[in-house]
């Protein structure tokens, strides 16, 4: 990968967002945690975490809006970059992906299936 690949991951528990800012640093992959709500992203689509995102992660067990909305709110607005979402709850039904064209990663992070997925996505 010669160019460097940026994640927005939108998370709500600082130390879990870290984990993935470092893990993934160390394959040369730029994650840019995002702690504003997921209200509060919609209403700054502005923001440089969001602009300069070639994916996003969101966390599915956000307050208030869940990371599945977010992305169906995304989605309905036209954003078609990758989503992956995340959680240690189980997964979303097969359907409900394919709606959204978004992958699942369970937590804790497998890192070689984190980056097995970041691959096929950027392709």
């Amino acid at each position: 990968m010669t160019d460097t690949i940026k994640i927005a991951y939108v998370e709500d528990e600082p130390s879990i967002a870290q984990l993935l800012v470092s893990g993934l640093g160390l394959f040369g992959i730029e994650v840019k945690p995002v702690y504003m709500s997921a209200e509060a992203l919609l209403d700054s689509m502005e923001d440089p975490n969001f602009l300069e995102a070639d994916m996003f992660f969101f966390d599915i067990r956000l307050p208030k809006m869940t990371g599945l909305e977010l992305a169906r709110e995304l989605r309905k607005r036209g954003e078609a970059r990758p989503f992956v979402l995340v959680s240690a709850w189980p997964a979303p039904g097969k359907e409900e992906l394919d709606e959204l064209n978004a992958q699942f990663l369970p937590k804790p992070f497998d890192f070689p299936d984190v980056i097995a997925t970041i691959q096929a996505l950027m392709k």
